[in-house]
């Protein structure tokens, strides 16, 4: 576990870890009263900073959300276990070899991004629940040629962002 500016450093230098997890801070986090303005642009800032470096060519990003935002889903959550899926997040893809413009209806969890990382390092599973986990590779398309990064522009905040501040929900 290292600062989050690490990160950064290390995607500029080419020196990431084969794994990442980077969970955001809560002062950036888009959780109210904080802004999703403020937090857009964090994340855009680690994405634009992979994308420089050198590892570009053999990244996966799996970009989620750890609450659902609402009750507009339309489809119960799932009881597979005893804990159960949850309501359904947005999560997107982002890597050289993902599908343009594509829409998974696959069903995955986020055992699905460990499932992922299992089978591409040829790792056993460790749990039944990654076991029976859809491992995402239908997301991606390693036949194709690599994009290109795409470098996104920060976006200017109104001045009515605000940062939340409270140093005990920093997940």
């Amino acid at each position: 576990v290292v600062p989050i500016e690490q990160f950064e450093k290390d995607a500029a230098a080419g020196t990431l870890p084969t794994v990442s997890w980077i969970v955001t801070p809560g002062t950036v986090s888009e959780h109210p009263p904080a802004s999703v303005c403020v937090g857009e642009n964090w994340t855009v800032q680690l994405l634009n900073s992979l994308m420089k470096g050198q590892d570009w060519s053999s990244t996966a990003v799996f970009l989620t959300w750890d609450d659902f935002g609402g009750f507009y889903d339309h489809v119960p959550p799932q009881q597979v276990d005893g804990y159960g899926l949850g309501f359904r997040v947005p999560l997107l893809v982002i890597s050289p070899y993902a599908k343009k413009g594509y829409i998974d209806h696959t069903q995955y969890e986020y055992s699905s991004m460990l499932r992922f990382a299992e089978d591409q390092l040829g790792l056993p599973t460790m749990t039944g629940r990654d076991k029976a986990a859809d491992n995402m590779m239908g997301a991606f398309d390693f036949t194709q040629t690599p994009r290109d990064p795409l470098l996104l522009e920060q976006r200017t905040c109104s001045k009515n962002a605000t940062v939340y501040q409270n140093a005990a929900y920093d997940d």
